[in-house]
């Protein structure tokens, strides 16, 4: 009697490596049926699209490739990629590691307009200042991602495309529908196609593509017919001083408000944590003084009687003495979201506030608020000249050594004073360091001012004439 022979023979599934195979990893892969072979070949698996899907991409502005890790969204990208280049230009969010031992800053990596690199950053979820000087060796993981991505938008022009693998992937869910929701918005306004892949399952919900491809399945579809979209609306309401607390360690000025008046806050929903606090806005009670004032209103609030001047501008004047946001929600529009509420029923007739970063940061002048170039004082010009004089610059003032009765030492000391940076007296030696970055920091940046008139009716840009309610 012979044995029963098997028809087929069961062979171990091969798998190619490029890497050198040792006894281990032999072992490793045997232990499950397979055989690991070295080869000399490296490119990676490309899966080609088909002509429809080709036309689909096409026709959208977002496409989502989504699926388990493993079930192929990196080799359709790089098919789609070889499919489209010879019809538009692409920009890949490729991984910076090759070049995170260079120690450029992250926002010196970018060209054009400092208000155009800020907004690209913002757009990619880095709206975050402590990081604009940082190099790329010193980000997160995610933050590394996000700049991968800004720099793959800030060269893209209308009719290009943009590829994000591994879109989100790192983020918290917080911050990844914060990034979803200003590319979608990005895309939609510049014109770019933005191709995305992501194994996460709620992805699709935040960026609300036009096209959806599911790898799972293999198949495509349009929003309408995949999921709901998830709503994460802004609720604006007044809040207290308790929600400004909470966010007041955001915010780079170390001085608290003035006198507050109302605290209004924003909040939104997010995947797990439920409702968090994305932002806050403080009015508070204005200066007496502002030379910019006139400007604004000519007269009104320079009368000769110190009295009624007070008095106008106790009555008919407030200040949006601070706008936080708190990271995660940042580039949703939740400032100019904030700042449109309380104008809409202001306090007051007047509103004003004077922002550092105005120039780099508009959302006032989003929000319907008339912008005002500050005039330098009289105070600043005199230091500027002193520093000119030394033959220095603003960038190298901050660690320029001063020398005991120097010219720059007498005035820093008479500017600090001026603008109450220091009290009356000899400031000690170890204040009169600290004086020269301080100063260089008020005289590098570009303030501007911004004012608002309420009027019953009014559309929300504000006119220029204030009612005498003495």
């Amino acid at each position: 009697m012979s044995w029963n022979q098997p028809t087929k023979l069961v062979q171990p599934i091969a798998i190619n490596t490029p890497s050198d195979v040792s006894v281990c990893a032999l072992r490793a892969c045997a232990s499950f049926g397979l055989i690991a072979h070295h080869t000399k070949q490296t490119s990676p698996k490309i899966e080609h699209p088909s002509a429809v899907m080709l036309d689909r991409i096409g026709a959208s502005s977002t496409a989502l490739i989504t699926g388990a890790s493993g079930a192929g969204k990196s080799c359709l990208l790089r098919g789609i990629q070889q499919s489209i280049a010879r019809s538009s230009k692409i920009h890949i969010a490729h991984n910076f590691s090759s070049q995170t031992t260079q120690p450029t800053a992250m926002i010196d990596l970018f060209i054009g307009p400092l208000e155009l690199r800020v907004a690209t950053l913002s757009h990619a979820g880095l709206a975050e200042p402590k990081l604009w000087a940082m190099p790329a060796s010193c980000l997160s993981v995610g933050e590394r991602a996000r700049l991968n991505l800004a720099l793959a938008m800030h060269n893209a022009q209308r009719g290009d495309v943009v590829i994000a693998d591994e879109f989100a992937t790192p983020l918290d869910r917080a911050s990844a529908y914060a990034l979803a929701h200003t590319m979608r918005r990005w895309a939609k306004r510049t014109g770019i196609t933005l191709i995305a892949a992501t194994a996460h399952e709620d992805m699709a919900g935040m960026l609300n593509p036009d096209l959806i491809i599911d790898m799972n399945n293999r198949t495509m579809h349009t929003m309408r017919t995949a999921c709901e979209r998830a709503n994460q609306p802004i609720i604006i309401e007044q809040g207290t001083i308790a929600d400004y607390q909470a966010l007041a360690h955001l915010h780079y000025r170390g001085s608290k408000p003035a006198t507050h008046t109302l605290v209004l806050k924003a909040t939104r929903t997010v995947p797990i944590l439920g409702e968090i606090l994305a932002g806050i806005l403080v009015i508070s009670m204005p200066t007496l003084n502002g030379s910019w004032r006139d400007r604004a209103w000519p007269g009104f609030f320079s009368a000769d009687d110190k009295t009624t001047n007070a008095k106008r501008i106790n009555t008919n004047l407030r200040c949006i003495s601070r706008v936080i946001v708190e990271p995660r929600s940042r580039g949703l529009g939740v400032a100019s979201a904030l700042v449109r509420h309380y104008l809409r029923n202001p306090q007051t007739p007047a509103t004003e506030s004077i922002a550092a970063m105005g120039s780099v940061c508009p959302f006032f002048e989003r929000s319907g608020m008339t912008a005002y170039e500050l005039i330098p004082a009289s105070v600043d010009l005199r230091l500027l000249d002193a520093i000119d004089h030394q033959q220095i610059t603003l960038a190298n003032l901050i660690n320029t050594p001063i020398e005991s009765g120097s010219l720059l030492e007498r005035e820093l000391i008479t500017w600090s004073k001026v603008r109450k940076v220091i009290g009356s007296g000899t400031p000690s030696s170890q204040t009169i360091k600290s004086l020269a970055p301080i100063a260089a920091c008020r005289l590098l940046a570009n303030p501007r001012a911004y004012a608002h008139v309420y009027s019953h009716g009014d559309n929300g840009d504000g006119n220029r004439s204030v009612r005498n309610n003495d």
